[in-house]
């Protein structure tokens, strides 16, 4: 297993399909490239980001959860590359271990201040070297400015009853 960050939330031009960037860190710092959809990049970005909004969204509810019952999440692991596919499992403090799309499973990582390592083999099938990668329009951390300006035009216009009931009614 290899220790990466994220790099990247953007558009892959050629599909144009949202794609989160991993890179390793250290070792020969290739990128692997994970196909995510609107919405996955969205709460990529808001963890990139650190955007809280008025009541916790679902990842920061399971960092919540996490918390309430005693555990933490340590590390994530993608693990394995099947027909395309990404798969990742949450590695608690106690030793358990849940089983995750690797989407939800970075961005839990991102609330939680966890590591993410990704299988060696999979950096060789997947990975590609870190200069063959452009990030054009990216805003901090790498974040895409599209997906970022869609984020802000939301939070912008959101009312209360965008959230939910008011848990004090």
């Amino acid at each position: 297993m290899a220790q990466v960050r994220v790099r990247a939330v953007g558009i892959d031009v050629g599909p144009d399909t949202p794609v989160l960037l991993l890179e390793e860190i250290g070792g020969a710092g290739r990128v692997v490239p994970v196909s995510v959809g609107g919405p996955e990049a969205t709460a990529l970005v808001v963890a990139l980001e650190r955007v809280h909004g008025v009541r916790p969204d679902t990842h920061r509810l399971i960092g919540e959860l996490l918390t309430t019952f005693g555990r933490q999440l340590v590390q994530v692991r993608v693990h394995t590359l099947a027909e395309g596919i990404f798969h990742a499992e949450l590695m608690l403090d106690d030793g358990t271990t849940v089983d995750s799309r690797t989407s939800d499973a970075v961005v839990l990582a991102l609330w939680a201040g966890a590591g993410i390592q990704v299988d060696e083999d999979i950096l060789v099938a997947a990975g590609v070297a870190a200069e063959t990668v452009t990030i054009e329009g990216a805003g901090r951390a790498g974040a895409d400015a599209e997906i970022e300006e869609e984020l802000r035009r939301f939070l912008d216009t959101a009312t209360p009853d965008d959230f939910g009931p008011d848990p004090q009614d």
